[in-house]
């Protein structure tokens, strides 16, 4: 084990690799030195401290002393330490790549690999924040803790919820890593900066629609109950509904195996692969030209293919919470049914999650799975 004197000015990421971690001298800007010196090897870390980090600093030498620090270490280190070179970008900031230009990288990464549009849309809009909030200009690998704590408080200033907040650090958060890993910044330091507390996120489990009530919350608004209706049968969430029903994104309706199904595509679900769910008997009588141009005429999508709440929608919502039972009942309310009326009928774990469309190996959502009292009764009374 190495001493504390001995890890001076180093420290060791969760590869192992060593980092060169020190304070440029205060009349020379103070700047905080983060560097990677892409070993594991405590010896070659410990001989680039001794024999250049050290010294300079014992002298305080300035910024033309760090530059012949960069070529001196690639000519007695080698390839290890090739990008020691680069030292200087980290003491002059404006050198380095800038958080608007590592973004752009990002977004076209993510732009050519599987990420649904939906995704690449929402990283984009949250990579833009933020490179607002704490400006583009800024080199990426130097962001600090502050620059966290500003982003923070700038989102908690302009209102924002905390499920927002936590969404667009936990995608800034991927991206600092993306850029680790692609090695356009060299320290994992970074990421640490941006893991500070956050205001907490309330999760509350979606309820279910009482079975004995199903009928008549099916029904609670008269002119728009196609859509709870195929919730109802299917499991769907209701942006999958009408995706279909206005062939958003390539979704609609189609023959599989000789079975009238949904067709879910990789581009609008979650699990990025396309979906089918087959129409249930008990729907395809519904399912008429009528009723689903009535349905269709009632989505509401914008330009860009982004799904917005209808005016149905919200209406529905009210109308449902106005059933005694239902009180705190909600359109997504039949997807919580659908899962848990098949899971109280038996039906194996792996077909429930094939159909409704979740990738967790486990059963998904605590909400979804919890069984209603009737059902835990007479799974008791089985008990010999």
């Amino acid at each position: 084990m190495n001493s504390k004197k001995d890890m001076k000015y180093l420290k060791r990421d969760n590869n192992g690799v060593y980092h060169l971690v020190f304070r440029v001298p205060a009349r020379f800007g103070g700047r905080l030195v983060r560097h990677s010196l892409f070993t594991n090897d405590y010896n070659v870390a410990a001989s680039i401290r001794d024999r250049f980090v050290t010294p300079v600093l014992a002298l305080q030498s300035g910024v033309h002393a760090l530059e012949e620090i960069g070529k001196s270490i690639i000519q007695a280190e080698g390839d290890a330490v090739r990008h020691l070179s680069s030292i200087t970008n980290l003491i002059n900031a404006p050198q380095g790549l800038t958080l608007d230009e590592a973004r752009d990288l990002y977004l076209a990464w993510i732009t050519r690999s599987d990420y649904r549009p939906a995704t690449v849309r929402k990283y984009t809009d949250y990579l833009n924040m933020v490179s607002e909030i704490i400006g583009g200009s800024h080199v990426v690998g130097m962001l600090s803790k502050q620059d966290a704590i500003h982003l923070r408080d700038r989102l908690l200033a302009d209102e924002k919820g905390a499920t927002t907040i936590f969404h667009t650090f936990s995608i800034f958060r991927s991206f600092l890593r993306w850029l680790n890993k692609e090695g356009l910044i060299t320290s994992s330091f970074v990421v640490e900066n941006f893991n500070i507390d956050l205001p907490a996120v309330r999760k509350v489990n979606t309820p279910i629609i009482p079975p004995s009530l199903a009928d008549e919350a099916m029904l609670a608004l008269p002119g728009w109950t196609l859509v709870p209706r195929i919730e109802r049968y299917t499991g769907m969430r209701i942006g999958e509904v009408e995706a279909c029903l206005t062939g958003n994104l390539g979704c609609g309706i189609v023959e599989v195996e000789g079975y009238r199904c949904f067709r879910i595509t990789k581009e609008f679900c979650k699990t990025h692969a396309d979906r089918f769910v087959p129409v249930a008997d008990k729907l395809a009588p519904f399912l008429t030209e009528e009723a689903l141009e009535e349905a269709r005429r009632q989505c509401v999508f914008t330009g860009d293919e982004r799904r917005k709440e209808s005016p149905a929608q919200k209406a529905y919502n009210r109308a449902i919470k106005k059933i005694k039972g239902c009180e705190g009942c909600k359109n997504h309310s039949w997807r919580v049914y659908a899962q848990t009326m098949m899971i109280e009928a038996g039906v194996d774990d792996l077909i429930v999650k094939r159909i409704v469309g979740h990738k967790d190996s486990g059963n998904v959502h605590y909400g979804y799975t919890a069984a209603r009292v009737e059902a835990m009764k007479k799974a008791l009374d089985r008990i010999p």
